[in-house]
């Protein structure tokens, strides 16, 4: 019976979806780990189905981009845009969580429906809210208690060891320890992925976080075969693809299976600090020698920006003592700023020879629409593959490194599902959201900025 055979078989019985996410892994790596024999599981999906790369959201980062891929909507109708944010009446810095999102995700339109959802360590989902089915709480989830619905699930998680997120502080200076705890951290995911894969569910969603953290701290080790850690990133990888491979076995051939990532990465030339041009511009200024945060800024203050460069004017109306006005002054202002970061070059003392840091600053209207766009940022920074943008201040310099290896991109992230000819043309993470609905029978959400690519 051939492949088609078995779809048509399954198409009378209950209909399933299930999805793997794998957070940051990029088309080109998953296709050179698939080709070097480290993960025959997801090549033999690609073989016979379909895999392309998606793009991402701007900013790159995973709890806007999560939020998007499982809303189906721009950040302009889900509110969420970076995973801080600055109040505007004290200046400080806020952290914005799964109670923040304003768009329904896929799996509440199933529930809707009297169909089980089990969504297990999703980026931004937390605190846990009430589910039809299982719901456990990803990145950055600070209490297992509140990270679980229904609560009952909690005893399962303690059963298996089961580990939120790996312990990455300073992994450059304890590879040995990071490594065994990312194998340790998947094993104890792929213990409750086989778990509640085993319950009743119409729609199964299991996400591996660990991929990104190992590519932030190693990247290097991947693009170097005679690294100390080569080795390990493959035997990792390995697992990632038995992982895979044991959800494959788990749905069958009947079932559409995706894996899909929120953004990829590349390797890391220099991180930039927009915030130190800004001030030597004038155009930001703070209180204090040594300010820790944006609440030691001076309120005469014209532009800031927060991570990974979401640029900020200090705006009347929009923060409690902004000086920008609305209109004339804040576009011609946004356009110095552009005009500006547009021309940074590194490194800063080549004259004329440097690489140019930044791809495009894009204005909020040109990204996001929908009722919060009021709470975007004024424009995005879009950079240059291998320039890292971030939002620190109290630096000295423009461009520096830190321990970090491994950035985020915007165009690769990994698409890959077991049906073939799913159309892929300007494929993005809005996408997969109304594309497993449809796959699901239930209509979309309205609005949905994301489209079905197949019925299955």
């Amino acid at each position: 019976m051939g492949l088609r055979d078995r779809w048509r078989r399954g198409s009378a019985a209950k209909r399933r979806v299930a999805l793997v996410g794998l957070d940051g892994v990029g088309l080109a790596l998953a296709r050179a780990l698939v080709d070097g024999g480290v993960m025959p599981r997801l090549g033999a999906i690609g073989r016979t189905g379909t895999m392309a790369p998606m793009t991402s959201t701007l900013p790159t980062i995973s709890n806007v981009s999560w939020t998007s891929l499982v809303t189906g909507v721009n950040p302009g109708r889900h509110g969420i845009y970076g995973f801080t944010d600055l109040a505007r009446d004290r200046y400080a810095t806020t952290f914005p969580n799964f109670g923040h999102v304003r768009a329904p995700a896929f799996w509440d339109a199933l529930g809707a429906r009297g169909r089980a959802s089990v969504v297990l360590n999703v980026p931004g989902t937390y605190p846990a809210k009430d589910i039809v089915g299982t719901l456990v709480s990803g990145f950055v989830a600070v209490s297992l208690e509140r990270a679980v619905r229904p609560p009952a699930a909690l005893a399962v998680l303690r059963a298996q060891g089961y580990r939120v997120d790996v312990d990455y502080v300073n992994a450059d200076q304890r590879p040995e320890a990071f490594f065994d705890d990312l194998f340790a951290t998947l094993a104890a995911r792929r213990r409750v992925f086989r778990h509640f894969l085993a319950s009743e569910w119409d729609c199964f969603l299991g996400v591996v976080t660990e991929t990104d953290r190992l590519h932030h701290f190693f990247w290097h080790a991947w693009e170097d075969r005679r690294h100390r850690w080569h080795q390990r990133f493959l035997d990792f990888y390995a697992e990632v693809d038995a992982a895979i491979g044991e959800i494959a076995d788990a749905v069958g051939d009947a079932a559409p299976l995706l894996v899909v990532a929120d953004h990829g990465h590349a390797a890391i030339e220099s991180e930039c600090h927009p915030n130190v041009w800004l001030q030597r511009e004038g155009l930001l200024r703070f209180a204090r020698a040594a300010p820790r945060s944006l609440a030691d800024m001076d309120r005469g203050s014209r532009v800031f920006v927060l991570d990974p460069g979401r640029i900020y004017l200090h705006r009347r109306g929009r923060f409690a003592e902004g000086v920008v006005a609305p209109g004339a002054e804040a576009d011609e202002l946004l356009a110095r700023v552009a005009a500006g970061l547009c021309g940074l070059a590194y490194p800063e003392d080549a004259a004329g020879g440097g690489r140019v840091a930044v791809a495009a600053v894009h204005r909020r209207e040109e990204l996001y629409a929908g009722p919060y766009l009021d709470d975007a940022p004024d424009a995005v920074i879009e950079p240059r593959a291998g320039f890292d943008f971030k939002g620190s201040v109290g630096r000295g310099a423009l461009f520096d490194r830190s321990a970090l290896t491994g950035m985020h991109t915007y165009d690769d992230a990994l698409f890959c599902v077991n049906r073939p000819d799913v159309p892929t043309e300007g494929l993005a993470v809005t996408d997969v959201a109304p594309t497993v609905l449809a796959w699901l029978g239930c209509p979309p959400l309205s609005p949905m900025d994301g489209r079905a690519r197949s019925a299955a």
